[in-house]
């Protein structure tokens, strides 16, 4: 009986820890508003000046994307939930690009350039029922200018930026086609 005490104990106290850091959000409907215990959380800083190289070695100036809402989306293509998110973020693409919108995708793979594009070139994801390939920027990040952007590590994970360039929103974790785009529409 003792054995079972000490051992519910350690069950508990190791649940609690848990539960503070990891934070499971039990919501059926998770809300873009900026609930600090969502998917979604709440920032308000100006994007750091970062230059990144694309695919085909020209560099990219994240200042050039200001005036549009932007999705800096941090992946890698061993990362399951990175990869299931695309279908998403190309269907949000189509949506919303023409308003204003766009996806801006970091990969953070350590396995280097070649293997993200060989996977973006020949990747294929079924949207709306038709067979496409990612339809917005890739570019190639590095540990330090990631961590610049706000990345704190953990896949799949985001940055909303508003029109002004502020990082608005922290995304942690696979999060809903349908919430990102309320949490896009509120920016657009």
């Amino acid at each position: 009986m003792k054995k079972f005490l000490l051992f519910s104990a350690v069950v508990a106290i190791c649940g609690t820890i848990g539960f503070h850091f990891y934070r499971p959000d039990f919501s059926w409907e998770a809300d873009a508003s900026g609930d600090e215990s969502g998917p979604i959380a709440n920032m308000n800083q100006p994007l750091p000046h970062a230059v990144l190289p694309t695919l085909g070695n020209d560099w990219v100036d994240l200042s050039t994307f200001k005036g549009k809402v932007v999705l800096i989306s941090f992946w890698t293509t061993w990362c399951p939930g990175c990869v299931d998110e695309i279908p998403s973020l190309i269907q949000l693409q189509q949506e919303y690009g023409a308003k204003g919108f766009t996806v801006v995708a970091i990969a953070v793979d350590d396995q280097g350039e070649e293997s993200v594009g060989s996977f973006v070139q020949s990747r294929r994801f079924s949207v709306s029922d038709a067979s496409t390939t990612i339809n917005y920027p890739v570019l190639l990040g590095s540990e330090e200018v990631s961590r610049k952007l706000g990345f704190e590590g953990g896949l799949p994970a985001g940055i909303l930026v508003n029109r002004d360039g502020q990082e608005v929103k922290i995304l942690r974790g696979e999060v809903s086609e349908a919430v990102l785009s309320r949490a896009i529409r509120r920016l657009l």
